[in-house]
């Protein structure tokens, strides 16, 4: 079995804490207890004081000594993380999870079987407003929106198909809805370019310049 240290090191390109619950779920052997001569100075677990059950894990990521990365826990399942990307004291990413089964798909980066499954990030401006939320389908980016001007409305859609972009919608005009549409074909061509000049939902091919 890898020690912590080495658990972290190797799974830090997967998204958010998943690799720092995992580290947890692997020192424990799944179980409730601590494992204090494993965890070393860049990890701090916290336990209920009731029920000895993990409840919190930080991290430092860089080791500049400061925590960074937080993973909310009941027992060995991943609840929520919360990131801070920059290292300026702020938490800049926060990422919600659901329960994981037995039969989740062992390999997709967004899961822990039986432990926890990505179902959606929230990206945090330094005010502490969210300004991009993704929603997750079974661990894979299903959608996407985003305020892109910081006005506090929405401005950009994304939508996915098995984690790849389908079709990006903007509102150029700053009238609340979509007005202009790249639509990505399978292929990886260049993108067909919609408009709905009318703001009723319904899109027709872009007039050529």
């Amino acid at each position: 079995m890898k020690n912590i240290n080495e658990f972290i090191d190797c799974t830090l390109g997967l998204p958010g804490l998943l690799a720092l619950a995992a580290a947890a779920i692997t020192v424990t052997g799944c179980s409730d207890a601590p494992a204090p001569a494993l965890i070393t100075e860049r990890v701090s677990p916290t336990y209920r004081a009731d029920t000895g059950r993990l409840e919190k894990l930080a991290y430092d990521r860089n080791g500049d000594g400061r925590e960074d990365a937080w993973a909310f826990m009941d027992g060995a399942r991943l609840l929520r993380a919360e990131l801070d990307d920059d290292y300026d004291g702020r938490v800049d990413r926060k990422e919600l999870y659901a329960a994981g089964t037995s039969n989740e798909r062992a390999g997709r980066p967004a899961v822990i079987p039986g432990q926890g499954v990505l179902t959606r990030v929230e990206f945090v401006s330094a005010t502490g407003a969210s300004f991009r939320q993704e929603t997750y389908d079974k661990g894979v980016l299903a959608r996407a929106e985003e305020d892109t001007d910081r006005d506090a409305r929405t401005d950009k859609w994304e939508r996915y198909e098995n984690g790849a972009l389908t079709s990006v919608a903007l509102d150029t005009g700053r009238r609340g809805t979509p007005d202009r549409r790249l639509v990505y074909t399978a292929d990886g061509g260049a993108p067909r370019v919609e408009t709905d000049p009318d703001g009723d939902g319904h899109f027709r091919p872009a007039a050529s310049p």
